[in-house]
């Protein structure tokens, strides 16, 4: 029953929320909801772990509407509602248009999140994964920036063609189960499909998880996207969103089409590792510092895709590990995007400098925030990607070599933009800019802790990271099997 809760808490709220008038009652409401929401997730993470619930799953089944759990499961739904206080966060002490229907639109964003990644059918997982859109489409195009129009259009489209795929694979793996048809997971699972089948099915699951992820060359919309979405909006998209698509891949892709995955395991690991180089050189040289850490938040998923397809032990569990790592630093990227903004009103680069001698705390807070997402050591981040790292390491040097580069890469572009940022002469009209405030404190704080703390001892999430992990060991192993034996 705490699964069907964890779901309606946020459906609920959200049309309560529409009958309440009062801006600053609306947002306590929705951050109440969001915090209940994370406290009941911890009951369900601790009480499993300590009952071996977790292992084995739990399901409420209903008519045709069936919720469960596992390792992975729990991952996703623990970063979905630890970020949404935050998001939810950021818009307080802040003139907002319509605020009943923005955080109306959030919290139905969130229940819609914790659908897909608790639905044990496919086709209500579909349900969900076109719902969590709905909300996001909404908030880009009604709180978005300049021409916001023309890019959640382009958003729409490349969602609605992923969108389209995802259908045709479910209808078509719907249509090869025997007896009576389900879209059951577990019946799912459980098909013989021929390899000749599944080396084409493979690429109609794929692209549309890898539209969502994104991954080169199917991220053409993310760059704009990013950077035209409110703070709350590209935190949604950046921070959770993109890890529907992992999870979609982990979902779908390996316990249903093994030979497929086996058979483009290369392919797609070239074509990760390929948007890790573009991405970082052209975050770079971007003179926009949000759309910086939009290219380096798709370097830091190629990495995580191309770990994925690896398919060892360390790969694995350093992309799950990675999964609330970049969440958590991502979220806190852009939460500091716009502290900058606010102070200077602008996002070029180039109009910057000089801002720690008006905010030094701002300063000292946002280079923790910066030396986390370049994965330095006793951060979140670095174990993280050494264990996604040392996967690839197994699978071959070279990926090795090329994963590497996002560390390289990341230190040398978002050091850059902190020095144009934070160092130099100020600007003559930010003198009297004030520096951080109690709410400030508030949200990056807690995040940075998590990031530092994750970085010292991260055996939590391990221990949470091994269920997944020990539970994909009896597909890991014959994968691995298969794809030395097609290698010789």
């Amino acid at each position: 029953m705490i699964l069907l809760i964890l779901l309606l808490i946020p459906f609920v709220t959200s049309l309560l929320l529409l009958l309440v008038n009062n801006a600053a009652a609306v947002k306590k409401i929705a951050l109440v909801s969001a915090v209940i929401n994370l406290l009941l997730t911890l009951y369900l993470i601790f009480s499993g772990s300590s009952t071996g619930v977790a292992t084995q799953g739990f399901v409420f089944t209903g008519s045709q509407f069936s919720l469960g759990y596992d390792g992975i499961s729990l991952v996703m739904i623990l970063l979905t509602n630890l970020l949404f206080p935050f998001i939810i966060l950021a818009g307080f002490n802040r003139e907002q248009k319509q605020p009943k229907i923005l955080y109306a639109l959030i919290l139905f964003a969130q229940s819609a999140l914790i659908g897909v990644f608790l639905a044990q059918n496919a086709f209500l997982f579909y349900i969900f994964w076109e719902l969590s859109l709905i909300p996001v489409y909404f908030i880009l195009l009604l709180w978005g920036g300049e021409h916001r129009r023309t890019i959640t259009l382009k958003f729409f489209i490349y969602t609605l063609a992923g969108s389209l795929f995802l259908l045709f694979g479910i209808i078509f793996l719907y249509q090869l189960t025997p007896g009576l048809h389900t879209t059951d997971f577990s019946v799912f699972n459980q098909l013989v499909i021929p390899e000749s089948t599944q080396i084409w099915l493979f690429w109609i699951l794929f692209i549309a998880f890898a539209i969502k992820m994104p991954v080169f060359p199917f991220h053409t919309w993310q760059p704009s996207t990013y950077t035209m979405a409110s703070t709350q909006g590209v935190m949604i998209l950046a921070g959770v969103m993109t890890k529907m698509g992992i999870y979609g891949a982990l979902r779908f892709l390996f316990p249903i089409i093994p030979m497929g995955v086996v058979f483009w395991q290369n392919t797609v690991i070239i074509l990760a590792l390929i948007g890790v180089i573009y991405a970082s050189v052209i975050a770079f040289r971007q003179a926009n510092l949000k759309k910086l850490i939009a290219f380096s938040s798709m370097a830091h998923i190629s990495l995580m895709v191309a770990a994925m397809f690896v398919l060892n032990y360390y790969s694995i569990q350093g992309v799950l590990f990675q999964v609330v790592s970049h969440g958590v630093t991502i979220v806190a990227l852009f939460y500091l995007v716009h502290l900058v903004e606010e102070r200077t009103g602008t996002l070029e680069l180039a109009s910057m400098g000089g801002i720690k001698l008006t905010a030094p705390k701002l300063a000292v807070l946002m280079l923790v925030v910066v030396l986390g997402s370049i994965a330095l050591p006793f951060t979140a981040g670095f174990v993280g990607e050494f264990l996604m790292i040392t996967g690839l390491f197994q699978q071959s040097v070279w990926f090795a070599v090329i994963g590497g580069f996002t560390m390289i890469l990341g230190a040398v572009y978002m050091l850059y933009a902190y020095q144009r940022i934070m160092l130099g002469e100020l600007r003559p009209d930010l003198v009297k800019k004030p520096d951080l405030r109690l709410l400030d404190y508030f949200f990056l704080l807690p995040l940075i802790l998590i990031l530092l703390g994750l970085g010292v001892y991260p055996q939590p999430i391990f221990d949470l990271v091994e269920i997944a992990v020990v539970g994909m060991q009896n597909l890991l192993i014959p994968l691995a099997d298969v794809a030395s034996a097609v290698a010789n």
